[in-house]
């Protein structure tokens, strides 16, 4: 009997209770949207697009801009970011910074646990879909449950796989959308066999768009109670501004806007955030050149650091929003418009408050009740769970949070003030800090990792999947011992 108590007892801290669960408390009215289109135009100078900026060549004369139908439209309800500068100015630097918020993530970055906003979401119970033309490196392509890559890179030689990663059991692809997704990669030759230059430019990128829209589609049939995030990459912009100077970049810049209205207008119909942005611009040295972006002379300009970022969503307010802000500021305000305050491990960046609310989550050790108060009366006060979010919170407001436990435990700290900007997220098992704050060293991110890898999660000897052997491994020890108390009774008999 010791020996099967000491193997349940065993049992029960290998595996551990099911994860935390989540009080949501709307204070005020707010409008999450059932997920949301990200569309990341590669190469995309906010000079180019923007009436407030003019773009120039390296040589100082001033350059032709694109003439634009649909964007300003779009603009005109979406929250438009004027200055919005990239911290790398190459695609894999580009993409790496707007997934993870921290302006030095590399690939291998956002490999790494709770990284990036698709860890983030993930736990959040949404499902992660891509359609990448470029920046698809092989750690943003991982994050994903479906993407749609193309393994050339090319708009000549185009090829479009579809790879799938398991991320939840609870949200998985179904497998009508895995068909959807195979008929669009095996569509997509056919949109570059056009003999002109400027064709097959046009419909490479129009390929990517019309991808979207069939997802987008198929999930708003077939899955209307789906949060989820698109990643959509289109690459042609890019490729037009190395090869075929500023006025083929911004002939496929108009190209493109001529084919975005149907993806914004779906995103609106089905209540879904949109988003364009780029992960890097476009530099020319002269009228007539061909441009470029990463080399040094082309990456100290305003036409490769300025990228546009434009957001539309119901709770967003619409407008012009000026300001200093930074590429690694992205994926803290995606998240902020989706009411979700946790942020990736290590970001840096802040969150570009664009609704008319903040959000507060409170953790616990343990299940408890948590009190808020603001101006000394009480606002909510919602019990039984460790963890609680606070949903439409006036910013630029103090708030007081008081927790107690259900189990009597004494916290070190019960009451706790905070005066709110931004979304924020307050651990009262964390003894180290207030405010839950991300980390920011990209050296000890590293690092971190690297432990983690032996000894945390993962596929690692003492990791989850290990867990499954331990279990095995304590069954049978269980069964073995219940053996011998039966045949020690019936020996007695």
């Amino acid at each position: 009997m010791v020996l099967l108590t000491a193997a349940l007892l065993i049992f029960s801290a290998a595996f551990p209770a099911p994860a935390s669960a989540l009080t949501e408390v709307e204070v005020n009215p707010v409008d999450t949207p059932a997920g949301v289109v990200v569309l990341i135009v590669d190469g995309l100078s906010a000079p180019f697009i923007y009436p407030e900026l003019t773009p120039h060549a390296l040589d100082g004369a001033p350059l032709e801009k694109a003439r634009l139908e649909n964007i300003p439209e779009i603009g005109k309800n979406s929250a438009r970011i004027i200055e919005f500068r990239v911290p790398q100015t190459f695609t894999e630097g580009g993409h790496s910074v707007l997934v993870t918020g921290n302006p030095g993530a590399d690939s291998e970055f956002v490999s790494f646990k709770d990284a990036s906003i698709f860890d983030v979401l993930h736990q959040a119970d949404y499902l992660c879909i891509a359609v990448m033309e470029k920046g698809d490196s092989w750690s943003i392509c991982a994050e994903q449950d479906a993407v749609l890559r193309d393994k050339n890179n090319s708009i000549k030689n185009m090829e479009i796989m579809l790879e799938q990663y398991d991320h939840s059991l609870d949200s998985q692809v179904p497998s009508g959308l895995l068909q959807l997704m195979e008929k669009e990669a095996d569509r997509a030759p056919g949109y570059v066999t056009s003999k002109e230059t400027r064709e097959r430019y046009n419909g490479y990128n129009r390929w990517g768009i019309e991808a979207a829209c069939a997802v987008v589609n198929y999930m708003a049939k077939n899955m209307p109670g789906q949060k989820y995030l698109l990643t959509v990459n289109v690459g042609a912009i890019d490729m037009s501004g190395h090869y075929r100077d500023n006025y083929g970049y911004i002939d496929c810049i108009e190209s493109l806007d001529s084919e975005l209205l149907p993806l914004y207008k779906l995103c609106e119909k089905n209540d879904l955030a949109f988003v364009l942005t780029a992960d890097h611009g476009m530099a020319f040295s002269a009228d007539g050149s061909k441009g470029g972006h990463q080399s040094e002379k082309y990456s100290v300009s305003d036409e490769a650091q300025l990228v546009p970022l434009i957001v539309y969503a119901q709770d967003v307010e619409s407008g012009v929003v000026r300001g200093d802000f930074g590429q690694e500021d992205f994926a803290p305000t995606l998240l902020g418009i989706l009411n979700i305050p946790d942020r990736p491990r290590f970001a840096q960046g802040e969150q570009i408050l664009l609704t008319g609310h903040v959000n507060l989550k409170v953790k616990l050790p343990e299940k408890g009740s948590v009190e808020l108060r603001k101006d000394g009366k009480v606002i909510s006060s919602p019990e039984n769970d460790d963890q609680f979010l606070f949903l439409g919170l006036e910013s630029q407001n103090s708030y007081t949070v008081r927790a107690v436990l259900d189990s009597g435990n004494s916290l070190e700290e019960k009451e706790k003030e905070i005066f709110l900007k931004t979304d924020s997220v307050i651990d009262f098992g964390n003894k180290e800090t207030e405010i839950k704050k991300s980390e920011s060293s990209l050296a000890g991110a590293k690092e971190e990792t690297s432990s983690a890898g032996i000894f945390g999660e993962g596929n690692s000897v003492f990791g989850s999947n290990s867990k499954h052997l331990i279990g095995y491994f304590l069954i049978g020890a269980i069964n073995l011992a219940g053996f011998f108390i039966i045949m020690r009774v019936l020996k007695k008999e």
